[in-house]
């Protein structure tokens, strides 16, 4: 019986190729995956929708529109404070309402924090409320947070995502700025600095139409 040929050169090398090929094709899918996860956002002009650095529009409501009351799909209250309380758009009729979606994890977010209390202290008394938003985490660890930053303004839980999902936009975090009339005048997908802050700020703090 004879002995069948070994494999040869040509052979080897192309059992070798289609492994190259996949090693490859994992390779651009792995960058391009944190590429998406890491792209940062900007926020475009306060009359404007916000856009991502690539030009694409960011989705979700928009200044001019009225601001969402926090249902689920079966118009249930989705969101609750920290002492389990429903919360609604409802609450704060005639308020001017600065809406942030954040988590405890978010870099962005935690270096905020201090420039979110410092201009909810500089106008609580023209009865500014700051409802900040936190999507999905454990209640424990947003307790946490509040206590070692010192959050004096009012915290929400979102354990869905399904209220930032209904706002709209990707990423964290994303503020709206709502006036006493309960419509959208400004909104910001990213970290805002104290100027940027106070700018949006302007646009809500005047009185009712």
């Amino acid at each position: 019986m004879g002995v069948p040929p070994s494999a040869g050169p040509s052979q080897g090398r192309r059992s070798v190729l289609p492994r190259i090929g996949v090693g490859i094709a994992a390779v651009v899918v792995a960058a391009g995956l944190v590429w998406i996860s890491t792209r940062p956002l900007v926020a475009g002009p306060a009359t404007g929708a916000p856009r991502t650095t690539d030009g694409s529009l960011a989705t979700g409501i928009a200044p001019g529109d009225a601001a969402p009351d926090f249902l689920d799909r079966r118009g249930n209250a989705a969101l609750t404070d920290l002492n389990g309380r429903p919360i609604r758009v409802g609450d704060f009729a005639g308020s001017p309402v600065w809406i942030v979606f954040w988590a405890t994890w978010c870099t962005p977010c935690q270096e905020e924090a201090a420039d979110i209390v410092a201009r909810y202290d500089a106008h609580r008394d023209e009865g500014l409320t700051v409802l900040a938003i936190d999507v999905q985490e454990p209640q424990t660890s947003v307790e946490q947070f509040v206590a070692a930053h010192h959050l004096d303004y009012r915290v929400a839980l979102d354990p869905t995502a399904a209220i930032r999902d209904l706002y709209g936009g990707w990423g964290l975090p994303i503020h709206f700025f709502v006036d006493r009339n309960g419509v959208i005048r400004d909104r910001h997908i990213g970290q805002m600095t104290a100027t940027t802050m106070e700018e949006s700020l302007q646009t809500i703090l005047g009185p009712p139409d």
